[in-house]
């Protein structure tokens, strides 16, 4: 428990000592967020800039008065998926752009320049896309038993005799859904900070490495990713429950702690990379020399030319 806690410990130490990165991821983030949401913002300002039941909505929070908002044709509320669908697109690229740079970051002993940052991240790019196609292909076996379990859950809702019944189904399936879902994250995530550490070119090489020792020590590793992760939820349904407690009219208050919660969510999730670069430096890396694989001994070959050779 020591071990593991330390490991924490120093995880954050090292998101701390290269903070820039989180608000970099901070920033582009709300940059990008604006400004799929300026089409939105302008539709509803066209509805309720003239509107009398306009106030329903600034001085407190109205149910009626929202459901009418919603349903009015003219805000278009569904559309704001498609609209935000390139913002999001743009920011997941950024993300993952950045992955290559932020793990050499936090595994390097020193601190690493701008230009030797993103050296980095352009040099590990191309291997993240490759990586994404092997995590993509893990989830797909998990989407179809995410839809049959959420299906089940819903027919035992509406036909088990039991009341709860249903609803303990679903709870238990969601559950086994984000187990599912998190182990694959785990897998690619020490794939990914074994490529940058040991310089891995190989991918498949190193996906079938991150297998074995992420599920040889799964529980160590599990452990560690799972308590940063309930500290993010927690974290963010805290800021939920006090914007719903806070007035409509405090609406700059409102969005200070959801940004504040945004922030909690991206450094919790910088600090599960970290604290994975440190459990591989401290786990694998430091390993006695007889529990690492040897690299393959290169046969010695005689370059001597066949022309200086002694003839009988």
């Amino acid at each position: 428990m020591t071990s593991e806690t330390g490991i924490l410990a120093e995880g954050a130490w090292r998101v701390w000592r290269r903070q820039r990165v989180l608000w970099w991821f901070f920033l582009v983030n709300l940059v990008l967020s604006y400004l799929s949401a300026i089409p939105l913002q302008s539709r509803i300002g066209s509805v309720t800039n003239h509107s009398r039941a306009a106030s329903r909505l600034v001085e407190s929070f109205d149910t009626g008065a929202f459901s009418e908002l919603i349903a009015n044709p003219d805000v278009g509320f569904r559309a704001s998926t498609a609209e935000s669908l390139p913002a999001w697109l743009v920011f997941f690229i950024f993300v993952l752009f950045l992955t290559g740079g932020i793990l050499a970051a936090y595994s390097a002993d020193y601190k690493l320049t701008s230009a030797e940052f993103f050296q980095f991240c352009g040099a590990y790019f191309w291997r993240w896309v490759r990586l994404l196609a092997f995590m993509i292909i893990l989830l797909v076996p998990v989407v179809f038993v995410s839809y049959g379990l959420v299906g089940w859950s819903g027919r035992l809702i509406l036909d088990a005799a039991g009341e709860k019944t249903g609803y303990w189904a679903l709870l238990g399936s969601v559950l086994l859904i984000s187990f599912l879902a998190m182990t694959v994250r785990l897998w690619l995530d020490m794939a990914q900070v074994r490529i940058v550490i040991e310089q891995e070119p190989a991918i498949r090489r190193s996906f079938v490495h991150a297998f074995k020792f992420t599920f040889r020590n799964f529980g160590s590793l599990f452990w560690l990713y799972l308590r940063i992760s309930v500290l993010a939820w927690l974290g963010m349904a805290f800021a939920l429950w006090l914007v719903a407690r806070m007035p409509a009219r405090h609406s700059g208050l409102s969005f200070l702690i959801l940004e504040i919660a945004l922030l909690w969510w991206a450094g919790t999730r910088l600090w599960q990379r970290a604290s994975e670069v440190v459990w591989y430096q401290r786990r694998i890396l430091a390993l006695p020399p007889a529990s690492v694989a040897q690299a393959p001994v290169v046969p010695h070959v005689d370059s001597t030319p066949l022309d200086s050779l002694p003839t009988n």
